[in-house]
């Protein structure tokens, strides 16, 4: 390759477009809700499954909310399954900051992986691990949602 002007300005070019500030954290290992823990409630048949959203929010974000959405997907695959309930919960986001906060959009990726089985209790609809959830304070407005094929 010959090194000229143009090839060391689009170098350049291509490196400040991918270094951008992120926000990388998961849940940790799968979690059951408590409220649904004891073999003699659960059916002993799981079906692992797995969900994965893109949003696009400006302002701010609240990964609660959209965690809660993401679950609420993959609770929905479940039920056309048969079950009724998520266990062995776990997800994993990662969120892109703009360089310029007040008119820029974030990039939201969150996968989550659950179980999908039958118990005698309703599912709880809350999301796991809730407390290592870190958010981008502000007021928060999704302007895009797709759902991201594993």
């Amino acid at each position: 390759m010959t090194l000229t002007v143009s090839t060391v300005a689009n170098a350049f070019i291509k490196f400040k477009r991918a270094r951008h500030d992120a926000l990388d954290f998961a849940s940790g290992i799968p979690i059951t809700h408590p409220s649904l823990c004891g073999e003699e409630r659960m059916c002993n048949r799981r079906v692992p499954l797995e969900h994965g959203d893109r949003y696009v929010c400006t302002g701010a974000v609240d990964v609660t909310k959209l965690l809660r959405g993401s679950r609420a997907s993959l609770l929905d695959k479940a039920v056309l399954l048969g079950a009724n309930v998520l266990v062995e919960e776990s997800w994993v986001c990662h969120i892109r900051i703009p360089k310029n906060k007040q008119d820029g959009k974030f990039r939201v990726q969150i996968r989550y992986y659950a179980s999908a089985s039958r118990s005698s209790l309703p599912d709880p609809q809350k999301p796991v691990a809730l407390e290592k959830v870190t958010n981008v304070p502000g007021l928060m407005t999704i302007v895009g949602r797709e759902e991201i094929a594993h």
